[in-house]
């Protein structure tokens, strides 16, 4: 019976910690930064200069801009022009960094570029780059983790049509071997339990700190024609972290329970 009770005592902990993995996501989440471009905190116009948004860069062709901020506001990006970056505070050094996005692509080049990103606020190191191109029936996407070229996903998306994107980035101990993932309309938030469109690809520098999201417009003959809304940043994390403090948890209250 002592036997038996151990086991089970070792199974229900196991189930425990489960349970507290898969209600981690929304639990621990910190959300860094968030908009949906609409008013009273935007107007149309000028993206720059409205929410903190700087330039990236000093490019000034095709500025990029708000619309429809009283109903549904979003901002537009073409081929060759302005960049732009959103600084968030606490800047991140650790654990995973989600970006997620309403995305619609009305075109995409053949040899596909980045259009969204994270950065540390410099105008050189990216990352979690969110790439399309164009595919036969559609376009296609790709995650890269720093610079370099990235593997593209198979599943053909639509153009004209809105999905939601969610970008993981994993600060991983040593380097050049962060890891990510990226999901088209997950189910859940943080894409806990769903299939990844396609893993990210470990390319170029690791991040050292993250701390802003970058709006971009790529080259004229590989950059996607993109509509983007409701952008948000948040940190959760790491598995095994989260792990541990589910099993102290755990720990505690059996000791508790001997007491």
């Amino acid at each position: 019976m002592i036997r038996t009770g151990k086991l089970f005592g070792a199974r229900i902990a196991m189930i425990a910690a489960g349970s507290v993995l898969a209600a981690s996501s929304m639990a621990h989440a910190a959300i860094l930064y968030s908009t949906d471009f609409n008013s009273p905190t935007y107007s149309d116009g000028a993206l720059l200069g409205q929410d903190g948004w700087l330039i990236t860069g000093t490019s000034v062709v095709n500025p990029l801009n708000v619309a429809n901020t009283a109903t549904n506001g979003s901002v537009s990006l073409t081929t060759t022009g302005q960049d732009a970056n959103r600084p968030f505070t606490p800047s991140v050094t650790s654990d995973s960094v989600f970006l997620s996005a309403d995305i619609t692509i009305s075109a995409a080049g053949s040899s596909g570029d980045y259009f969204l990103h994270l950065s540390d606020g410099s105008t050189s190191n990216f990352y979690a780059r969110i790439y399309a191109k164009a595919a036969t029936g559609g376009f296609v996407m790709a995650m890269g983790t720093s610079s370099g070229a990235a593997t593209y996903g198979t599943d053909v998306l639509l153009f004209d049509t809105t999905y939601h994107i969610l970008a993981r980035y994993d600060f991983v101990a040593g380097a050049g071997n962060d890891t990510g993932a990226l999901f088209v309309n997950p189910v859940d938030p943080f894409g806990v339990g769903d299939t990844a469109y396609v893993a990210a690809t470990n390319a170029g520098t690791d991040a050292t700190t993250i701390s802003a999201v970058n709006l971009r417009q790529g080259t004229a003959s590989s950059a996607p024609t993109v509509v983007v809304d409701n952008i948000t940043v948040s940190i959760v994390p790491a598995p095994s972290s989260i792990a541990l403090m589910g099993l102290g948890g755990l720990l505690v209250a059996r000791r508790r329970r001997s007491a």
